[in-house]
């Protein structure tokens, strides 16, 4: 399996290509330190995503294999010009989404979207991900709040989700507005976001 590494100021990426696209976020090791660097020590800190495969490509045409083995159920989410999914409150807070009982798999087949995650558990718990038909499914572990904007010319998403059991749609899809959860608004008022741009 190859291994690319591309540094960013304080922050080292690691992707692993070839069946699977995992993005590992961790402090870049200072010059000096003799410490080994073990990239998998920050694995509650990860951006992942699942990589598509290309199985055959003829004149003017390509063939994805986008299976996830994961999956049980599929939804697709079209975005007709810049939206925000869940839009800002009354009072102009983020709105997020936050499922109990499913995990995304968000893959963007057509435009641009953004991404925007926080996850208590994680070592950096605020990342921007921005995706494009080449970034592979982005997931989003269940109790990840979440929110999304396309670009201007909007964006096509394919959700290729894991659905636990107790999953009910009417209670996975009510919005959280920031200013009602406290932990959540000061991650965003305080923390610095990682910002991930893959597929450019």
């Amino acid at each position: 399996m190859k291994e690319t590494v591309t540094y960013l100021p304080n922050l080292m990426l690691v992707l692993e290509s070839e069946n699977e696209n995992r993005l590992l976020i961790t402090r870049k090791p200072q010059k000096k330190s003799r410490q080994k660097f073990d990239p998998y020590s920050f694995f509650m800190s990860d951006v992942q995503f699942k990589k598509h495969r290309v199985f055959r490509e003829t004149e003017d045409v390509i063939f994805y294999d986008i299976s996830v083995d994961e999956s049980n159920s599929s939804d697709l989410v079209v975005h007709t010009g810049a939206a925000i999914s869940p839009p800002n409150d009354l009072v102009g807070a983020k709105q997020f989404y936050i499922h109990g009982c499913q995990d995304d798999y968000n893959r963007v087949v057509s435009g641009e979207r953004q991404f925007e995650l926080v996850n208590f558990d994680w070592k950096y718990p605020y990342h921007i991900v921005r995706l494009n038909v080449h970034s592979g499914a982005l997931i989003i572990p269940k109790n990840t709040y979440h929110r999304s904007q396309s670009g201007e010319e909007g964006s096509i998403v394919i959700n290729q989700a894991k659905r636990y059991e107790g999953f009910d749609s009417k209670l996975e899809f009510i919005p959280v507005s920031a200013a009602e959860v406290p932990e959540l608004y000061k991650v965003l008022l305080h923390e610095k976001p990682v910002i991930h741009t893959l597929g450019e």
